[in-house]
């Protein structure tokens, strides 16, 4: 496969950068809400090794929509190499004909969650993926990423200029279709300090984990002072 060399300007990366903050936030807030107590069910034909609940939000499926929900979605999601998912809870919310659905993967080998936002379109039976934050990630990798980041010399240079050494990092997978738009068609790790406050700051590296490198390194701050020079200029 041809490799896709496309310009990518640094106010549209920030921007990516931003939304995937912000998405952050909202999954941190669903996150610490408690469960659904009704409408809980075991989702029908799944292997029994996995624990896997469909969560309903004050209504009704019938048998066949929800077979057919659990099997596009456990056909869409995939955990980080070398994890198993132990547990998967699907909530569906309903809207109109169709479903919003977020799906939270566990496994026990990781400290945070994988979380996907899917879209059950009714009349077509199409799954649409819309976002995800992807974090179960191994403790030992999500150390290496950290480690390879900080061993690049322009993100290490940004982190001191803003005060950002004591930030502790989120780590998250990014899909190889994502991927590609700055890198390669292929699953990679991305570390970010943010400094939320009056000066919010971010710094961001792409790690390729198989290479063991960093690919790319994006700061707000960086673009911001590019535009003051602009307009002392």
């Amino acid at each position: 496969m041809a490799i896709k060399k496309e310009m990518i300007s640094a106010k549209k990366i920030v921007a990516v950068i931003a939304a995937v903050v912000v998405v952050a936030a909202a999954v941190g807030v669903y996150l610490a809400l408690p469960a659904i107590e009704h409408g809980l069910s075991p989702a029908p034909g799944l292997d029994s090794g996995l624990s896997t609940t469909l969560e309903l939000s004050g209504m009704e499926l019938n048998e066949e929509a929800k077979t057919e929900i659990v099997s596009k979605v456990l056909a869409e999601i995939m955990p980080y190499k070398g994890v198993k998912y132990d547990k998967v809870n699907i909530s569906a919310m309903r809207n109109g004909e169709d479903y919003d659905l977020r799906v939270i993967c566990f496994s026990d080998a990781c400290e945070y969650q994988d979380v996907y936002d899917f879209t059950y379109y009714g009349a077509s039976k199409q799954l649409v993926q819309n976002r995800y934050v992807l974090e179960a990630i191994p403790v030992a990798e999500r150390a290496k990423a950290i480690s390879v980041a900080l061993q690049n010399e322009e993100a290490a240079n940004l982190l001191r200029a803003n005060s950002q050494e004591s930030v502790t990092p989120t780590v998250r997978r990014v899909l190889p279709e994502t991927a590609e738009k700055f890198y390669l068609p292929k699953t990679l790790l991305s570390v970010t300090w943010t400094r939320f406050g009056a000066n919010p700051a971010v710094v961001s590296v792409l790690v390729d984990p198989d290479e063991g490198k960093a690919v790319k390194v994006w700061s707000n701050l960086e673009v911001e002072n590019k535009g003051d020079e602009m307009e002392k200029k």
